[in-house]
């Protein structure tokens, strides 16, 4: 072989592997059905004026997340790359809804950049604080 050729082996065997994505396999564990226990540290509890809480139900290989936030429905992307989570292109049905859970479910659903699971728990954080925290119900 010749000089330049194995010049250009070694480099290709050290810039190609180097060139593949740094994004991280997204956790298989988000793709599931999850109620929402709390926001803001406060419990979501059905009464008289919650009839249902908040459910997202993650599918993770097709980005995309489906739910309700209580009273309508929601449809919408979603991004992980490791811990880091995004939810984007939200959209809703447009029922009245009583009280305000709906409106701060779906303002901090959008504010979410990051999550951690434990204990069958879906936390999701915008950085170190955390916004709201699902139980896992499938």
């Amino acid at each position: 072989m010749k000089k330049k050729d194995v010049l250009l082996l070694l480099l290709i065997t050290v810039i190609i592997p180097n060139c593949s994505s740094s994004k991280e396999e997204a956790d298989i564990r988000l793709h599931d059905i999850w109620a929402i226990e709390s926001i803001e540290s406060y419990a979501v509890l059905i009464d008289e004026s919650i009839k249902n809480l908040p459910v997202l139900e993650i599918y993770v290989a097709e980005k995309r997340v489906h739910g309700n936030t209580g009273c309508n429905t929601i449809n919408g992307e979603v991004n992980i790359d490791g811990n880091n989570i995004t939810f984007q292109n939200i959209v809703t049905t447009e029922m009245a809804c009583p009280g305000n859970l709906e409106q701060r479910f779906l303002t901090n659903l959008i504010k979410v950049n990051r999550y951690k699971i434990e204990k069958l728990r879906l936390h999701l954080f915008e950085d170190d604080k955390e916004l709201m925290v699902f139980k896992k119900i499938d």
